[in-house]
């Protein structure tokens, strides 16, 4: 019979050696041996709980018996990406919202009355100018045409009459006269007496009164010959118009009209619009155009003074809502001559821009900017490297020892993802543009250099005339960045 645990040797001395530690391992070794072999060896070996303890004596064997040292290696440096600064030339100017007017439109009205025989065009078909484009039913003006003919020729057969009868008169007139001397020429040779003399002096003056009615007759004709020469003109006039003409060329929008429909007199059919050219509508605040007359004075020479001219001259660009940066360029074509708005305090302005390829729609919304004063040299750097905390805007540079550095900077304005950099940095500065999220002040880094491009069409090298003038920071000193006139 197999003796209890309790009284088991190996149990005794397991219980007892609390101390048993890796240098008494070969006397315990030795020790529990002897006594597995000296006493009860079979029934421990029999028993779950004796297994169960020498497995647990022989994993801890193993432990004690085996030591290894754990070597600690460093993960290398995170790697981040450098630039330094770009300097740029920029330019101030006004940026304000737009609408798109075609330069050259035109209404296609009837001019006369009637009804439409034939339309000659398809809607948004290029046109120019004097294309057919409806055809009037012509009957009645072409009959009034041959009535104002035929009215001109009987006057020009009343001349010739009363021409006629002018060149009768004036015979008579001259008979009359001969009459009137032979009859003075006999009285003062006592030959003749008075009453012929009477009688001749009233031929004389019936035959001056014939002439001078022949003469208005003739200039009665004329007159209405004139009439029926105008009358002529009206009608072929009328008839004319009967044929729609293209007033501009263009393109020709849908027909208000369809044909057999009746039209009256000014009525609108249609309309060309030329978009080759293109207008730009909008107004600039009377502060910011204070600013630009402040800007300009200070360019003039001594005793010049501002004038339409230096708005005139100077150019404009566009961009509709889609377009990356500012892809169109115009002029400044016109000033409003009424001057400020009294009601919106603004100036309104035109600017004219080429179309060829049809890009700029008339209504179309659109954002433009007007440069304002001379270039100046600015620093920049992406937007998104400037960060900001409770203590102001900085930047994270790489210095000389490949460690991170913290710089506060000051920031004169963002353009189109660029910040332009007043204070704080130098051209040599390697500001981390990427990585931000593994670059920490003091940290040992692995730069990988790489040179910003610059976008001139999203930059459109320009600010705004409300903020004040950037300075750029070059030389040796981040704090002393050269003034720039």
């Amino acid at each position: 019979m197999t003796p209890p645990l309790r009284e088991s040797p190996f149990l005794l001395n397991y219980r007892s050696s609390s101390k048993w530690s890796s240098q008494n391992d070969n006397t315990s070794t030795r020790s529990l041996t002897t006594k597995l072999t000296g006493h009860g060896t079979m029934g421990i070996l029999k028993s779950k709980t004796a297994t169960r303890l020498l497995i647990l004596y022989g994993l801890l064997s193993v432990v004690g018996c085996t030591s290894s040292e754990n070597e600690y290696d460093p993960p290398p440096p995170p790697e981040v990406t450098v630039s330094q600064p770009v300097q740029q030339s920029i330019t101030p100017f006004l940026e304000q919202n737009g609408v798109i007017e075609a330069v050259d439109e035109a209404d296609v009205r009837a001019r006369v009355r009637g009804f439409v025989e034939a339309i000659a065009f398809e809607p948004g078909q290029e046109v120019a100018v004097g294309d057919v484009l409806y055809q009037i039913e012509s009957t009645q003006y072409q009959a009034s045409v041959n009535s104002a003919s035929a009215e001109v020729a009987a006057a020009e057969a009343a001349i010739s009459v009363a021409n006629a009868l002018v060149r009768t008169a004036e015979a008579e007139v001259k008979k009359t006269v001969q009459d009137l001397d032979r009859a003075k020429s006999l009285l003062s040779q006592n030959a003749g007496s008075e009453a012929e003399l009477d009688t001749a002096v009233a031929e004389n003056e019936s035959a001056l009164a014939a002439l001078e009615s022949a003469k208005a007759n003739v200039q009665a004709a004329n007159a209405a010959k004139g009439q029926s020469i105008a009358k002529l003109a009206q009608a072929q006039l009328d008839l004319d118009y009967t044929t729609v003409k293209s007033p501009i060329s263009g393109r020709i929008s849908t027909t208000d009209i369809k044909q057999g429909n009746l039209v009256d007199n000014g009525q609108k059919l249609s309309a060309v619009v030329n978009r080759s050219h293109v207008f730009a509508n909008f107004s600039v605040s009377d502060r910011d155009m204070l600013r630009f007359m402040s800007k300009r004075r200070a360019e003039l020479k001594l005793g010049e003074k501002v004038a339409e001219s230096n708005w005139s001259t100077a150019k404009v660009f566009l961009k509709r809502e889609t377009d990356e940066g500012f892809p169109f360029e115009g002029v400044l074509e016109y000033i409003d001559q009424e001057g400020v708005d009294a009601s919106t305090g603004t100036l309104r302005l035109r600017a004219q821009f080429d179309n060829p390829d049809d890009l700029l729609l008339p209504g179309l919304f659109v954002l433009v900017r007007v440069p304002t004063g001379k270039s100046v040299e600015a620093m920049l750097i992406p937007e998104y490297a400037v960060l900001r905390d409770q203590r102001g805007q900085y930047v994270l540079i790489v210095n000389a020892e490949r460690k991170v550095e913290r710089v506060m900077v000051t920031v004169a304005k963002t353009i189109s993802g660029w910040a332009v950099i007043e204070k704080g940095l130098t051209l040599d500065s390697r500001v981390v543009i990427d990585g931000l999220q593994r670059a920490r002040p003091g940290l040992e880094v692995n730069p990988i250099d790489k040179k910003l491009e610059l976008d001139e069409q999203t930059l459109m090298r320009g600010f705004s005339p409300s903020d004040p003038t950037p300075e750029v920071a070059t030389g040796s000193s981040a704090t002393s960045p050269s003034e720039v006139e």
